[in-house]
């Protein structure tokens, strides 16, 4: 492996870089796609707010619809990933939008595999992939991505399974028996929930159902556990993992200034937790950027910081790169 870092959120989608949203524009013939995402020097993705990031999200990634097309952005992800020192990663994959827009995943996963192998072989990055739901489009959706996700299994490098989009319209709670599942056939379960703090007490709710009711072994961003002590104690109790990721939810408006985010809160507590980029060509994020800022903004120290990468190890999906870790049930 080329680094020592590891990171646990990072989605596929969120790598295309805007150099590669103009080249697959070009291809489809959207050029209206770059104009509405990107700014003025078409070098930067724009976007207010957590909807209109949603929706920038949605645009952006209407322009991957063929196979080759998601292979070119996870070369361009392994890339990032050698420059940024990272040497594990497990990607994010949207299965439920692959669904929606009538694109096969196996294909898809496929094409990511042989591109995994390639980025392994010449960059010294391992890709592991978490294919996820979309919670807003409902349980049936849910359970139609659920069964592509387990029919490309190990093979090609699926090491989880998560759930994703809106809270406020999917509560963790309804997809218990998807979890379930996907727990009995021993892959590891992340939801995404507590992203916006301004959620209060149904962001805090979504986390503890997401823990409590599905199972999961890790919780992407979970920024509102911060305010809740006794959702601390019972994260860090049960070793679940959080999987933070402060620039992203200032990019977003998920928290409102670098200091909201309830990383050094987190640490104090003893909740095991990493850093993350979330979207890193979204946001123009990396995690050399990301460690970084913790260190100006929560005084992250040296010591802390190696235990941030070693919370990352243990939480990895994968125990045949990582034996030592404790979030995967045991393969049936």
């Amino acid at each position: 492996m080329s680094g020592t870092r590891i990171e646990l959120h990072t989605h596929l989608e969120g790598a295309l870089t805007p150099q590669r949203l103009v080249t697959l524009a070009e291809r489809h013939g959207q050029p209206g796609v770059p104009a509405a995402c990107l700014n003025a020097a078409g070098d930067a993705y724009v976007h207010e707010g957590f909807q209109g990031f949603l929706r920038l999200f949605r645009d952006a990634t209407s322009l991957l619809r063929t196979p080759d097309d998601f292979r070119a952005v996870a070369g361009d992800l392994g890339n990032q990933l050698a420059a940024d020192g990272v040497a594990y990663a497990e990607v994010t994959v949207s299965f439920g939008v692959l669904l929606r827009r009538g694109i096969p995943p196996r294909s898809v996963m496929e094409a990511l595999a042989d591109e995994a192998a390639r980025v392994g072989e010449e960059q010294g990055v391992v890709l592991r992939w978490i294919p996820d739901a979309v919670r807003q489009w409902g349980l049936d959706a849910a359970w139609r991505a659920w069964e592509a996700a387990a029919g490309c299994g190990r093979e090609l490098g699926v090491v989880g399974f998560g759930l994703g989009g809106d809270e406020a319209a999917g509560p963790a709670a309804d997809f218990a028996a998807v979890f379930a599942e996907v727990r009995a056939e021993g892959l590891g379960v992340t939801i995404h929930a507590g992203e916006v703090t301004a959620m209060g007490d149904h962001g805090r709710r979504s986390v503890r159902d997401a823990v409590e009711i599905c199972g999961a072994r890790r919780i992407g961003h979970g920024t509102a556990a911060g305010a809740d002590p006794a959702l601390l104690e019972l994260l860090a109790a049960r070793g679940v993992h959080v999987e933070a990721c402060p620039g992203s939810n200032l990019a977003t408006g998920a928290v409102a200034c670098p200091a909201d985010h309830p990383l050094r809160v987190f640490l104090d507590t003893g909740v095991s937790c990493s850093l993350n980029t979330d979207d890193r060509a979204f946001f123009g994020l990396d995690l050399e950027s990301e460690f970084a800022s913790a260190r100006t903004v929560f005084g992250l120290t040296e010591a802390e910081e190696a235990g941030l990468t070693a919370a990352a190890r243990v939480a990895v999906f994968d125990r045949q790169a990582y034996p030592d870790s404790r979030a995967c049930p045991d393969s049936p």
